[in-house]
């Protein structure tokens, strides 16, 4: 539980120091899934604190069957760690020794989460068998439907109620602790309503270990599927120099904006009709035919769209379903459109086509809803006969697709890159940090879809087995370490003080602070958009990389900010430094020579046609040699942003010899070999 030490004078008011052994930061499965595994090995001593215990990605997103992926050991297909690991080598700038640890830890991953009451579907025979997902040869994909991570949240909570975990709400983390010898010793905090409190909401919680679980970069986009009520805090790492790996590598692909949902599965294997209008919601035109030469061609893009969501540099060509994407991406990005799925009506096509019917569809498609007995004769129809849960979803939310067409967008929807850790998930560079769930950046270009599930759980086990095997080893020095942090949030302490006396001075409202910090995060929105987003050029990069330095350097200075808005502009901090390494690492990529690849194309002149009727993309083909390495990110001596690239490592040699294994086991010498 957590223990007030004792309190220090900061900038002249008085912050309480408080110490736990281990301190999780962030409230999403990961996190609360390393709180369960630390408890059942007897680690008692532990403190959970977030901004919102009801925020976050896990609990508030999914989409029409959310995937967990895990190793597939309830089918007639053979399958084994060793083939899971290459799967996910596929994709390129991957490790392969991570690789086959979220691999080989994914069974007990999954079984854990059966145990807490995880309700995944089986046969009567006991098995969780599964379907196949994108990036995936197995069938490995298993789901709850649109909610699998929300339960996930919802039964480790439920344990760690029944555990009498603690749980500290409504604390912002605002700066991490670096002690000496580069270990992280805890964070400073902002509980948001005690921000009118003589110490303005400020505690600072020191530990011996501490869990990074906040998520991926939800609110850097303005194209996004992030929930509203998560952020993220990547940037608190990157502020203490935590070495970062393939933040290049974020996945794109059509969202609803309205209700932040992906539009994936049978959403699209429905065949709705895609529309847009001018701004005012006029002058509707059917954008997609145009590009396409057949009903057979343009529902076969349409229909795979279900199975291949996100956007793939790769299915572009030759009328592939991510030229869906990029035609939508046009459309709202270039022309200032709005665009729209429908489905009430079919698919508008060429009138030389002919009448639209099941006897002019791709084969596929019209196999895969006969076999559903989902054919009939408008997409609602058939999405009410395939998944009515997918329609009811959007009704909850007080969106009837019986009456209306949803607006989308090519929306930012997961981070494979983030913080570099080892196979513990222990920080490359950061001793006693270890940052899971997307934070972590385990994956590489490419990964299965649900992967990010499986990796988040499997990240949390092993840390919680590392923080563990660590048992009571260089404790921290809490009286040094408390002198330490001192020195580092002074600067913190001293710019909110600031802050606020300009705002009761110039009679500042929480309204008219919002505002400015509305325009300040709008700005660095839409450059991570357009620079960094989908579609990305070199020219673009490096006058967007320059704009986000100086953004970060200048656009907080003399600001008014009303106590109660203190958290706003903190979190917003930590972001304008986070965006510098993101398109600091996206320029120097191009630099290299990298090409299109993943979930985003490389505009460049030199480059080939992404369509015939495209004629001013060109798109700069992948550098495949790159997918051999890992782009790592780190501040220099000198305290710059720099890059190094590092060959990705193979899989493993793996000795399984009992013996050998069980002495290990008994000396826990793993840990070090």
């Amino acid at each position: 539980m957590l223990e007030k030490k004792s309190e220090i004078q900061v900038a002249g008011i008085t912050i309480p120091v408080y110490f736990s052994p281990v301190l999780i930061i962030g409230s999403g499965a990961a996190a609360l899934s390393c709180a369960v595994h630390l408890q059942r090995m007897g680690c008692d001593d532990l403190v959970i604190a977030t901004d919102n215990a009801k925020g976050g990605t896990s609990r508030n997103t999914g989409s029409d069957k959310q995937t967990y992926y895990r190793l597939n050991d309830s089918s007639n297909l053979p399958d084994s760690p060793l083939s899971m690991a290459n799967s996910y080598l596929q994709g390129g700038a991957m490790h392969g020794d991570i690789a086959f640890v979220e691999s080989q830890g994914s069974l007990q991953a999954f079984y854990n989460l059966i145990a807490l009451g995880v309700p995944f579907p089986h046969n009567k025979y006991g098995g969780f068998t599964g379907y196949k997902t994108d990036h995936d040869p197995s069938q490995r994909g298993i789901s709850l439907g649109p909610f699998t991570s929300k339960v996930m949240v919802e039964k480790l909570e439920q344990e760690l109620t029944r555990m009498h975990t603690q749980i500290l709400d409504q604390e912002e983390a605002v700066r991490l602790i670096l002690a000496e010898d580069n270990r992280v010793a805890g964070a400073l905090f902002l509980n948001k309503g005690k921000t009118n409190s003589p110490s303005l909401g400020f505690s600072l919680i020191l530990a011996d270990h501490v869990v990074f679980g906040t998520g991926g970069p939800a609110g850097f986009y303005a194209a996004s599927v992030y929930p509203r009520v998560h952020t993220g805090a990547i940037g608190l790492a990157m502020e203490i120099g935590a070495e970062a790996v393939n933040l290049t590598e974020s996945q794109f692909g059509i969202a609803s904006t309205k209700v932040r949902w992906n539009l994936s599965g049978s959403y699209q294997q429905v065949l709705p009709r895609y529309f847009s209008t001018d701004q005012e919601g006029n002058d509707e035109q059917d954008f997609l035919s145009p590009y396409f030469s057949s009903w057979e061609k343009i529902s076969s893009a349409i229909f795979l769209k279900g199975y291949q969501w996100p956007f793939d540099a790769s299915k572009i060509p030759q009328n592939g379903s991510s030229l869906i994407d990029l035609l939508v991406y046009t459309e709202t990005q270039v022309k200032n459109r709005r665009v729209f799925l429908d489905f009430r009506t079919n698919i508008s096509g060429n009138v030389t086509w002919g009448p639209f019917g099941k006897k002019v569809l791709d084969e596929t498609a019209l196999d895969y809803l006969e076999k559903s007995n989902a054919w009939a004769e408008t997409p609602l129809e058939r999405l009410l006969l395939l998944n009515p849960d997918a329609y009811k979803l959007y009704l909850d939310k007080h969106i009837d697709l019986a009456k209306e067409p949803i607006e989308i967008d090519v929306c930012a929807q997961h981070n494979n890159g983030g913080l570099a850790s080892d196979i513990w998930w222990e920080s490359t560079n950061l001793r006693r940090f270890y940052p899971i769930g997307e934070v972590n950046g385990s994956h590489g270009v490419n990964r299965p879809g649900g992967s990010a599930l499986n990796a988040g759980q499997v990240g949390a086990l092993r840390c919680a087995q590392r923080i563990v095997g660590y048992g009571s080893e260089h404790a921290l020095q809490v009286p040094l370490a408390q002198e330490e942090a001192r020195m580092q949030i002074e600067p913190i302490v001293e710019l909110a003080l600031q802050w606020t006396k300009k705002a009761v001075d110039e009679h500042i409202s929480i309204q008219m602070a919002k505002d400015t910090l509305d325009a300040i995060r709008k700005s660095l929105q839409q450059r991570m958009s357009h620079s960094g987003g989908p579609v990305r050029s070199l020219h673009d990069l490096q006058d967007s990389y320059a704009d986000a330095v100086q953004q970060s350097t200048q656009a907080l200075q003399g600001l008014a900010i009303p106590a109660a808005f203190l958290p706003h502009a903190l979190r917003l901090r930590h972001m304008l430094i986070a965006q510098t390494w993101y398109l600091f690492a996206i320029q120097e990529y191009l630099a290299a020579g990298g090409g299109s690849r993943g979930s985003f194309v490389v505009f460049d002149t030199t480059g080939e046609e992404a369509h015939p009727s495209l004629t001013d993309y060109r798109i700069k083909a992948e550098n495949k040699d790159m997918r051999k390495i890992c782009q790592v990110i780190s501040y220099s001596g000198e305290g710059t942003l720099q890059q190094k690239f590092i060959p990705c490592r193979a899989l493993p040699d793996m000795d399984f010899w009992f013996e050998k294994v069980w002495s290990d086991f008994r000396s826990s010498t793993y840990f070090s070999s």
